[in-house]
C-alpha cells in the first residue's frame, strides 16, 4: 500500500502516517527494532510535517514510539517525545482533556518502568485529577481506571526486576 502512494499530501498524510505506525508496530512485535524505529519515526515526522500532532491519532502513535524507545534503553527520548506531545495538546486543546490525561498516564508508565516512582506518582496524579473531573458522573469509569493502574504495578515491578537481574 505504501509503495502505491506516490506523493504525500495534506489529504492523505494521516493515512500514510497510520500505515507507517502500523508497520512499525508489526516490526516491533516481530523483533525487527531497526525497521520498527524507521517506520515509527516516519509516521511521527509526517504528523509533525502536516501539523497533525494535536489530533487523537498521534497519541497512541507517539505513546507506542515512547514505549519502544524505553524498550530500546532510550527512556529519556521517549519521555521527551511525550512531554512535547503534552505541550502540543495543552496548546491546541487544554491540560484538562482526556488526551492530556492519556499522555500523563503514558509518562507515568515509563517513569514506573525506569523505577522513578516519584515522577510516576506525579504523572499518575495529574492523569487521575483529569479522569475524576471528566468522569465525575461515571464513578465506574474511574474505578476501572484505578484497577487498570493497580494491575500495572506488579507487571512493571516484574519488568524492573527482570532488568536488574
Amino acid at each position: 500500500a505504501l509503495a502505491q502512494i506516490e506523493n504525500i499530501t495534506a489529504d492523505n498524510a494521516r493515512l500514510v502516517s497510520n500505515l507507517h505506525a502500523n508497520l512499525g508496530g508489526l516490526y516491533r512485535m516481530n523483533g525487527y527494532p531497526d525497521l520498527a524505529r524507521e517506520h515509527m519515526e516516519k509516521s511521527i515526522s509526517l504528523l509533525d510535517q502536516f501539523n497533525l500532532l494535536h489530533i487523537n491519532d498521534s497519541i497512541p502513535q507517539i505513546a507506542n514510539y515512547a514505549m519502544f524507545l524505553t524498550e530500546q534503553q532510550e527512556p529519556e527520548r521517549g519521555i521527551s517525545e511525550l512531554q512535547k506531545l503534552s505541550g502540543i495538546i495543552k496548546e491546541y486543546h487544554s491540560d484538562e482533556c482526556l488526551d492530556y490525561a492519556k499522555v500523563q498516564e503514558n509518562l507515568a508508565t515509563i517513569y514506573l518502568m525506569t523505577a522513578n516512582l516519584s515522577q510516576a506518582k506525579t504523572h499518575f496524579k495529574k492523569a487521575f485529577k483529569i479522569y475524576e473531573k471528566i468522569w465525575a458522573d461515571e464513578p465506574e469509569m474511574i474505578e476501572a481506571k484505578y484497577r487498570e493502574i493497580q494491575e500495572l504495578y506488579p507487571q512493571i515491578g516484574f519488568s524492573i526486576g527482570k532488568t536488574l537481574s
